[in-house]
């Protein structure tokens, strides 16, 4: 298959363990068991689960898109174990499958199955299925699984520097359904290969895990939004609000430990990988009140968070993939550039920021020291374009959002006779609104 050893190992281990246990079952059927033993075993063997109906509820999101893995979860409607099944044709010939993280237990769960596919090659097209077996506990804590509900088969790419030089972003669709479709129709019809959703996806109370589950895994009105476009989630201020926001992770899988250092494994969102001749780069702006503001309660540590990231932001360009990629497109929630002199920085107790100063000083010469030539955010729901400056290499375009005067906007990047061209779509009335053309960096 050429999906590295990882999963076909996974596999040989599987049937060999199965093996052994069968082998196991055999001998112990033949030799004496206490009656109360017997009794249990025969209870358990005797038990059918039946195959469930609508165990699966909507199709898969894939997320966490790396180049050599890539994550994917699913919402079910009963406690269950989950697997996918990943082949690099599309009749599935030679799939390796895999199991719902985590070790030494899978994780098994009566609403969100998560799964990583690993081993991957960098920039090459898979094809896979996700499935999920109901559990039954027959005898006490023994628990036997119903036959696998497959689901159908998608597609993906990974990134790396052979994949498509193509991108979309989308921000602040804040459970507007609806409004969201028109943005995932669109992608779908422009044949993105890999999404960045740019943070404020949901509302500011989320209070429960099931609205993460709404929000991202089962969105009405847009069914199969992530199934053959993975999800590079970059987090914005409202997705940290809510009692529920601590557990997003148990919905929207962070990225693997092995993509960073031991000193950057707090920043478990942040990304960096190329799409063909694009690098990719998602920084968390994090809150738009300062930390002192009582609405965080003093749990908040943006401040600190942002710092952090700016050691990591620094490592991203000695990696030669990213040091070398001719485009470099940085993405952020919050603005990091504001030409009002009046605009809330982010440092100020009253209001909310509409750009974020502390990020703009710690990330912003790093970008231009490296001739980044464009950053894309959200937050104002209003889309704008604040071309370079003498001083700063980058661009920054801002995506549009939910709102009465406003329009949510598909931003799409792709390289185009020797050029990055970035297009702006207003995805309420299905119009071109913008579009923007970015050399290759130069070389020093």
């Amino acid at each position: 298959m050429g999906m590295g050893t990882e999963g076909n190992i996974g596999r040989r281990s599987f049937l060999k363990a199965s093996a052994m246990l069968a082998a196991a079952g055999a001998a112990g059927s033949a030799a004496a068991m206490k009656p109360s033993e017997q009794a249990a075993h025969d209870k358990y063997n005797a038990m059918i689960v039946p195959r469930p109906e609508g165990l699966l509820d909507g199709e898969p999101v894939l997320q966490a898109p790396a180049p050599d893995s890539m994550g994917v979860a699913f919402a079910v409607t009963a406690l269950a174990n989950g697997f996918v099944e990943l082949a690099d044709n599309p009749e599935m010939k030679d799939a390796v499958r895999f199991m719902a993280d985590g070790l030494p237990l899978a994780g098994i769960d009566d609403r969100v199955l998560q799964i990583r596919m690993t081993g991957l090659k960098p920039g090459a097209k898979y094809w896979y299925r996700a499935g999920a077996a109901k559990l039954e506990h027959p005898v006490g804590y023994w628990t036997k699984p119903s036959e696998i509900v497959w689901g159908r088969v998608h597609s993906f790419t990974t990134p790396g520097e052979s994949a498509p030089s193509h991108f979309g972003m989308m921000c602040d669709t804040h459970a507007a359904f609806e409004q969201m479709a028109r943005i995932t129709a669109k992608y779908r019809e422009r044949g993105v290969p890999l999404m960045v959703w740019n943070g404020d996806i949901p509302t500011s109370l989320t209070n429960a895990r099931e609205d993460f589950v709404k929000h991202y895994l089962v969105p009405p009105h847009n069914e199969g939004y992530a199934a053959d476009t993975p999800i590079a989630l970059n987090r914005g201020n409202h997705d940290y609000r809510g009692v529920a926001a601590k557990r997003l992770g148990e919905v929207m899988m962070p990225r693997l430990p092995s993509e960073r250092s031991m000193r950057d494994i707090a920043l478990d969102r942040n990304f960096a990988f190329r799409m063909g001749e694009i690098a990719l780069i998602g920084l968390d702006t994090g809150e738009d009140k300062p930390d002192f503001h009582p609405a965080n309660g003093g749990f908040s540590r943006f401040t600190q968070y942002r710092v952090a990231q700016q050691a990591w932001l620094k490592d991203q360009f000695l990696r030669p993939e990213i040091a070398n990629a001719p485009y470099v497109v940085a993405f952020v929630h919050i603005p990091i550039l504001e030409l009002w002199p009046g605009a809330n920085p982010g440092t100020l107790l009253e209001d909310y920021a509409t750009w974020q100063k502390e990020c703009a000083t710690l990330w912003g010469p790093i970008l231009t020291e490296n001739k980044v030539q464009l950053v894309l955010a959200g937050h104002t729901h209003r889309y704008r374009y604040d071309p370079p400056a003498p001083g700063r290499t980058w661009a920054e375009i801002i995506g549009g959002g939910r709102g009465d005067k406003t329009f949510q906007t598909l931003v799409e990047g792709k390289v185009e006779g020797g050029e990055l061209v970035v297009r702006v779509f207003n995805t309420d009335k299905d119009a071109l609104v913008g579009e923007h053309r970015f050399a290759p960096r130069a070389r020093s």
